[in-house]
């Protein structure tokens, strides 16, 4: 179960309790009526996980209320339910929620496999500025709100000017376009050329939701996916010990 890993412990408040704080925690959820009692099995960035038998009373975009009966005293939220299966809801952990607690990592960071396009150049100096007549096109590896890792297939010109600080005007291809400016943090060989890191440093207000969106949909999709398979290998094993 994913909640019993210690990978999936992300969580241990600036009061100091420890990543337990929240998970495995009796939570509540409330909407009009109706009331069902659960457990917290998963938190991390902007998605939690409740197991409870009446998920089903549940739909897509309902407003609820929950709490939680920590060991360190209750927690109370407002939160929307984004996504369902067999058993358990996942809601949105609200901003005024997360700022209780201290994270391994910032924001959330989702691998997808999607691409940009490079238009701009600016040297670390914030001296020379170069334009591309053709964009050169970028393979995006994992995104979150804040920055990106993208990797650049061998491109010798690239490679020289493309350093620490440098500044670069690209478009994101995420099944919408997010023109944005961002500024390289580190820098990697690879077998095929070199991964960037990079921050961002302006995005449009107007596309700033719908980054946010993107990154909650994958981030959900990969929870899903990671969650089936460490089911199934549970299962395996199990099924392994009983026939040893």
């Amino acid at each position: 179960m994913v909640s019993k890993q210690k990978s999936a412990k992300f969580y241990g408040s600036k009061e100091g309790y420890d990543a337990d704080v929240m998970i495995d925690s009796k939570a509540m959820l409330s909407k009009e009526d109706f009331v069902a009692t659960g457990v917290l099995t998963y938190a991390l960035g902007d998605i939690i996980e409740v197991e409870l038998p009446e998920y089903h009373v549940f739909a897509l975009g309902d407003k609820c209320k929950m709490t939680v009966y920590t060991k360190s005293g209750l927690f109370v939220m407002d939160t929307v339910v984004v996504a369902k299966e067999q058993g358990s809801l996942i809601v949105l952990n609200p901003p005024e929620n997360r700022r209780k607690f201290t994270e391994k990592r910032e924001f959330p960071r989702v691998d997808v496999k999607n691409e940009g396009l490079l238009f701009a150049l600016q040297d670390r100096n914030k001296k020379l500025k170069h334009h591309f007549d053709t964009p050169i096109r970028f393979s995006i590896k994992n995104l979150s709100i804040n920055g990106l890792g993208f990797t650049i297939s061998e491109n010798a010109m690239l490679e020289k000017v493309i350093q620490k600080n440098s500044q670069l005007e690209v478009e994101l291809i995420l099944g919408f376009l997010v023109p944005c400016t961002m500024e390289i943090v580190r820098q990697e060989k690879t077998n095929d050329g070199y991964y960037y890191g990079a921050s961002f440093v302006s995005i449009p207000d107007e596309k700033t939701n719908a980054l946010r969106g993107f990154i909650l949909k994958n981030q959900i999709e990969t929870y899903f996916v990671q969650k089936q398979e460490n089911e199934t290998k549970k299962a395996l094993e199990k099924k392994s010990a009983a026939n040893q």
